[in-house]
């Protein structure tokens, strides 16, 4: 599986987003950052995950 950036991975979840009624954050730098934890919660936990939510 080849792994996406932050930057390949925003204007997919926008568009998922926008298709179920939802908006990310307006801020894209946050959201990216956002992004960014649940790459590296994927790779310590194998699935992504809010970065709010325990998932141990």
């Amino acid at each position: 599986m080849v792994k996406k950036t932050p930057d390949e991975l925003y204007p997919i979840l926008k568009r998922f987003a926008e298709k179920k009624g939802i908006t990310l954050n307006p801020d894209e730098e946050f959201a990216k950052s956002l992004i960014e934890v649940f790459l590296k919660k994927e790779e310590i936990e194998g699935y992504r995950a809010c970065p709010c939510r325990l998932t141990v």
